[in-house]
């Protein structure tokens, strides 16, 4: 697994998401419904293991699927513009999350599921 498959995946999570909430709906709780539910546990906890920063940065970009701009405005929105960070910043806390991500899922046997 690489970083770019890291991102490709925190970027279907809401998919994921939706997909475990029709099945559960449909009461069709199959091998596919398990397999997404400890895919989704995984990657839900994956995430409590990134700075409070990082968390938010990950999840605005790449599981919501906002812009770097959008990302910006959201943070110093939150945050107070004298307490955002230039767009290369942003970008390098992502990056710096993703790694981490990928070290974890890694050690998860995560990859085993998505095979």
């Amino acid at each position: 697994m690489t970083e770019n498959d890291i991102k490709l995946l925190f970027r279907s999570m809401k998919k994921l998401k939706a997909r475990r909430d029709i099945l559960e709906c449909l009461k069709k709780m199959d091998s596919e419904y398990e397999q997404i539910c400890k895919v989704l546990y995984v990657m839900e906890n994956s995430l409590e293991i990134l700075s409070e920063n990082e968390r938010e940065i990950v999840q605005m970009h790449l599981v919501e699927g906002g812009t770097w701009e959008r990302v910006i405005t959201q943070y110093e929105e939150r945050h107070g513009r004298q307490n955002g960070y230039s767009k290369r910043t942003y970008e390098r806390i992502q990056q710096r999350a993703v790694a981490e991500l990928l070290e974890i899922i890694e050690n998860s046997d995560l990859e085993r599921l998505l095979i």
